[in-house]
């Protein structure tokens, strides 16, 4: 800061404070009318937002992310995609960029370089060579081309693997996660940090995973009981309905037969998926989502109230037929945030499925720093 600058804050004091505290009132009146009203008609990004965003590589996240916040509302949706293994990164950034593309959206591709605790991460920026990183994000960014969609793509260095998905989302205000789970995924099964599972339970943008075992979205079976997470594996199927032609069968488990039909044609009309075929079974659910996902490409499944994805990093979840169906499977989970009371007292199955709701999750303090933004 100049001594001019310093100067000019010093003469304040000399100032009436009626001039100074009707000064302020001018200010916070100006950010609210912004915020409330402005922010929705302004189609730039003013200068100083524009240059912390283009420095993001170099300035503290605090500042991106105040950058970001205060942005003009855009309908721009963005998928995040954290790649790790180029054997799989075709088939994530497909899903992504059918998300984006039916939703004039960008694709964010992700590669997060995991850098040992010791070393710093300015001297990894300096010292380190990300050529295979940079090769797989070249490889990403050719791939959503050839679907039509916008990317940019980003090198993250971080102390941190899984953790940081969830503060890259957060950091570049993301509509939605689309990332693999698997052996060679970030983190693995059976992890019980409990800064990651607190973080697991505020999840920043709605969750896609995918366990890969092809990508196929010919035959979609998505079962449902209702809920928000079954409203999101709803909304995705209807892309890769309209994407990629596919079938979509509703699947459901009930005591009643004509109670569960019922049920499925208001839910598939509620939906927009009236024309996708009616299955309902009785008997153990797992059970017969497994046979049912015999004549499926892909299972699609959102997310139950205790939680996916927390539930996976802690290697909890114990739904069986993730790992006895031969089709890739998709498990879909909701933004949400953990209350001050839960985080506290903790909750139990049935508060938090009260209690959760589709806002914006809070962002954490992130331990990274990105190498690289390229727009494409």
């Amino acid at each position: 800061m100049s001594s001019g600058a310093v100067t000019s804050f010093a003469l304040i004091v000399y100032i009436n404070p009626q001039i100074v505290l009707l000064s302020m009132l001018f200010v916070v009146f100006a950010a609210v009318w912004y915020l409330v009203y402005a922010r929705q008609k302004v189609e730039s990004a003013g200068v100083l937002a524009g240059w912390i965003l283009d420095r993001s590589d170099e300035l503290p996240d605090a500042a991106v992310s105040a950058a970001t916040s205060v942005q003009p509302d855009k309908s721009d949706y963005r998928v995040l995609v954290p790649l790790a293994n180029p054997s799989n990164e075709t088939h994530l950034i497909t899903l992504a960029s059918a998300i984006a593309n039916e939703r004039d959206g960008t694709v964010v591709a992700v590669n997060i370089e995991k850098i040992p605790d010791q070393t710093s991460l300015q001297s990894a920026r300096e010292q380190g060579d990300y050529e295979a990183a940079e090769q797989l994000l070249e490889q990403a960014q050719a791939d959503a081309e050839t679907y039509g969609a916008d990317i940019e793509t980003h090198v993250v260095l971080s102390h941190r693997a899984f953790e940081e998905v969830f503060d890259t989302a957060s950091r570049y205000g993301v509509d939605m996660t689309v990332m693999g789970w698997g052996p060679d995924s970030h983190g693995a099964p059976g992890r019980a940090e409990g800064a990651i599972d607190e973080l697991a339970h505020s999840l920043p943008s709605d969750f896609l995973v995918f366990r890969d075992r092809g990508f196929d979205p010919s035959r979609v079976l998505l079962p449902t009981a209702g809920g928000p997470d079954s409203d999101l594996a709803a909304a995705v199927a209807h892309t890769l309905r309209d994407q990629f032609d596919a079938e979509v069968t509703l699947f459901h488990v009930a005591e009643d037969r004509e109670h569960g039909k019922e049920f499925l044609r208001a839910w598939a009309t509620d939906h927009d998926l009236a024309d996708a075929e009616i299955r309902v079974e009785t008997g153990d659910i797992q059970t017969r989502i497994t046979e049912a996902a015999a004549d499926a490409t892909m299972l699609l499944i959102g997310a139950t109230e205790q939680g996916l994805v927390s539930r996976l990093i802690r290697g909890s979840l114990v739904i069986d037929v993730l790992d006895e169906v031969e089709c890739s499977v998709l498990l879909a989970e909701k933004s949400h945030t953990r209350s001050i009371r839960e985080r506290i007292f903790g909750t139990d199955d049935h508060s938090r499925a009260s209690e959760r709701t589709g806002s914006d999750a809070e962002s954490s303090a992130a331990d990274a720093e990105t190498l690289e933004n390229e727009s494409g």
